[in-house]
């Protein structure tokens, strides 16, 4: 997971890199007879989209594996993990609040015998991802 946030990082770095470079175009070295630096109005330069979207993903950290057993005295399963670029997570149909990092915690009541608990990260465009835990409570 570290390794997949650090690659986002420079991937961010890189296209704030690229951007800045883009808008630095202007020559330092030209000046107005104001003093100021002069700006080629001629110049008509596209509209692009400058924002860098970052790709939807969720991934569990606690517990690290998705299929586990746990004692019969075991009524509810704490899971904790992050949401790359989601507005919405869900735990097992249940809303759950993540913060500005897209980390989450969230505690899924379990039924006696095999639960499978869907974790799900919706984004504003409707995209979702969906991680799925099995767990089994006792004796299966």
């Amino acid at each position: 997971m570290r390794i997949r946030i650090g690659v986002v990082l420079v991937g961010l770095a890189i296209a704030a890199f690229a951007a800045a470079a883009a808008l630095a175009q202007v020559d330092d070295d030209a000046v107005a007879t104001d003093g100021s630096p002069a700006v080629d109005t001629t110049t008509v330069l596209p509209v692009t989209d400058q924002s860098v979207k970052v790709g939807l993903s969720v991934q569990i950290v606690d517990p690290l594996e998705d299929d586990i057993e746990v004692p019969l005295s075991t009524t509810a399963l704490v899971i904790r993990g992050v949401a790359l670029g989601a507005l919405v997570v869900s735990v097992d149909g249940d809303l759950v609040d993540a913060d500005e990092q897209g980390a989450f915690a969230a505690a899924a009541q379990l039924d006696e015998g095999a639960n499978q608990i869907d974790i799900v990260a919706s984004d504003a465009d409707g995209n979702q991802v969906t991680t799925t835990l099995f767990v089994v409570r006792g004796d299966a």
